[in-house]
């Protein structure tokens, strides 16, 4: 058998049970990629690079990160809030973004908020955020909280994003708690700021509801207004504390709604500081007062009474005022207002199931109903607002005697219709 003699190796292969000998070839010259995941590198196997988490991670179950960013895909510049073309290392910002055990990391959490930033949050701030959150780590894990809680909801059996949102929400629950102890004089104008703005966004991830995979928490009957339990109002906790915490940080109120508008609703746009104008009954529909056994007379939105009218007044107005607009979805945070209006006496008649009480946090999750696609709130409110309704028909309040009867009968057409209202004009 005659053999090649030239330099180089030589294969040996067997086909059809013949021996053949072809020349080795080398192969062609490519490119290696370097920006697949760690998982998949330290595998040596193919990665998609999809981000935050790769397909071989998520159908594996590993923590899926990245050691660099792709090169020459825009990184959002934390430190400086704009777009730059690289990264120069990652190492620069762990310290300020730390990944909780086996939970997704920070850093590809800040990727996923930067880059999904108008399906997370549906705010024009990104900016203004992203830079505050650099120098502000209640803020920071706000935000990281928020961006794990999300992809927990896209990706409810993911456990790397559940054990991330509970690591981050610690953080900044803490954070907020060391900023309530301040005293707002060392707070300052910054601190404050950055105090109320965390109370609203937190309030993100009191609203998502927890996922149990068998779709029980969507059942109206599972709301927490069927519930005995002694905790069944504790996601309402933060929501009840906005209310003494905006009064005692009044000295503060100008300068920090001129702060929150433009990140929650754009430059130009007037939210806070356009329902702060309304601060009596006038705008309230009579019925609701003649109900609710309310008079114009005796209203006082500082009074410290806890009497029908400072339990039930300023609610009343933040519903009168949400009521007669249908802003777009990014405007949906202005709802919050209500929230900031709830009375300590307020949530103690929730906790009890009192009519009146049920009918205000009703109508005003049946007015939230309006925002469809909202990841954050649209199970929970639809299903509460299910439950309230469900509750007052069993009271038979239309059926009560006398006027009190064909007031509540109004009330509960009102209720019925709150989620179908439309945009006034004028």
């Amino acid at each position: 058998m005659d053999i090649d003699t030239k330099p180089g190796f030589q294969v040996l292969s067997f086909i059809n049970s013949d021996l053949k000998i072809r020349d080795y070839r080398k192969q062609r010259p490519h490119r290696k990629s370097r920006s697949g995941c760690v998982p998949c590198k330290e595998k040596k196997v193919k990665c998609d690079e999809c981000k935050p988490m790769c397909v071989r991670c998520r159908r594996n179950r590993r923590t899926c990160a990245y050691d660099r960013p792709y090169e020459g895909e825009h990184e959002y510049n934390i430190m400086g809030g704009v777009a730059i073309t690289k990264l120069s290392t990652v190492s620069s910002i762990t310290a300020l973004y730390p990944s909780p055990k086996n939970g997704t990391p920070g850093i590809q959490l800040l990727h996923h908020f930067c880059t999904n930033w108008d399906a997370i949050f549906r705010m024009p701030g990104r900016d203004e955020l992203v830079s505050l959150s650099q120098s502000n780590s209640l803020i920071r894990n706000t935000l990281l909280a928020i961006t794990a809680c999300y992809l927990r909801h896209m990706s409810p059996r993911i456990l790397q994003h559940r054990i991330a949102e509970h690591f981050y929400q610690s953080l900044a629950i803490q954070d907020f708690q060391t900023a309530l102890e301040t005293p707002s004089k060392s707070l300052g104008q910054q601190g404050v700021n950055a105090l109320l703005l965390a109370a609203l966004l937190l309030n993100m991830i009191a609203f998502t509801l927890p996922y149990q995979g068998n779709g029980v928490e969507d059942d109206p009957k599972s709301s927490w207004v069927f519930s005995f339990r002694e905790d069944r109002l504790g996601w309402l906790a933060l929501q009840a504390g906005l209310r003494p915490l905006s009064i005692s940080l009044s000295a503060y109120t100008e300068k920090t709604v001129a702060f929150l508008d433009p990140i929650m609703f754009g430059h130009g746009k007037a939210g806070w500081r356009e329902i702060r104008k309304f601060q009596s009954l006038s705008i309230v529909p009579e019925s609701w007062i003649r109900a609710f056994k309310l008079k114009h007379d005796s209203f006082s939105c500082k009074s410290n009474n806890a009497d029908q009218i400072d339990i039930f007044g300023p609610a009343m107005i933040a519903l009168a005022y949400l009521r007669s607009i249908h802003p777009p979805h990014s405007m949906i945070l202005l709802n919050w207002v209500f929230l900031m209006k709830i009375h300590g006496n307020l949530k103690s008649l929730l906790y009890n199931r009192d009519e009146r009480a049920l009918w205000l946090l009703g109508y005003w999750l049946g007015l939230m109903c309006r925002y469809e696609g909202i990841w954050w709130c649209e199970r929970r409110v639809r299903r509460d607002y299910e439950a309230v309704c469900m509750r007052l028909h069993e009271l038979h309040l239309g059926e009560r005697a006398g006027v009190d009867g064909l007031y509540w009968k109004d009330m509960m057409q009102e209720l019925e219709h709150a989620p179908v209202l439309e945009r006034r004009e004028g």
